[in-house]
């Protein structure tokens, strides 16, 4: 009789790579409870949503929009690198004020970093529906993030080999 297994190590790879994803969703889910404490923020768009939690909510974003996991190193590099500069509410112009919401930052960022690293990206409509935010809010949300960074979303190889280390 044939015993059908995977060959060794090819187990063993796949598994890393399974352990590591889900340890970038548990980064991505402190990180974002870290930076913005009230990640459950109010949805402008949709009243009474049924608020998913936290960890659901980026594990099912990543899903729908097949990200890979060097875009979300590079998405979570985009969070710390936004957080500073939306942090404090007053003051803040009326297209910053989305991004005080991690959920809403969260899902910008990783629409920046598939269009930085990625020839082929999704349109405002495909990330609509992938999120349940109209096509305005995500392009306004967009164009918010990246006024907000001056438009420099460039992370050099050096910056982003230390980032990957540290994740």
């Amino acid at each position: 009789t044939l015993h059908k297994s995977k060959p060794y190590g090819l187990t063993s790879v796949v598994e890393r790579r399974e352990v590591f994803v889900e340890s970038l969703v548990d980064t991505a889910a402190i990180l974002i409870e870290s930076l913005w404490p009230s990640a459950t923020c109010e949805d402008r768009s949709v009243a009474e949503a049924q608020i998913l939690p936290l960890r659901t909510f980026i594990e099912e974003t990543l899903r729908r929009s097949r990200t890979s996991y060097s875009t979300l190193q590079v998405a979570l590099y985009y969070l710390v690198l936004i957080r500073p500069l939306v942090k404090n509410l007053s003051g803040l112009s009326e297209e910053l004020v989305a991004l005080q919401c991690g959920r809403r930052s969260f899902l910008t960022s990783l629409m920046l970093a598939s269009k930085y690293l990625q020839d082929k990206n999704y349109s405002a409509k495909a990330w609509s529906k992938i999120s349940g935010l109209s096509t305005s809010e995500i392009n306004a949300n967009e164009i918010a993030f990246l006024k907000a960074v001056n438009w420099k979303i460039h992370i050099s190889e050096d910056a982003f080999e230390r980032w990957s280390a540290a994740l």
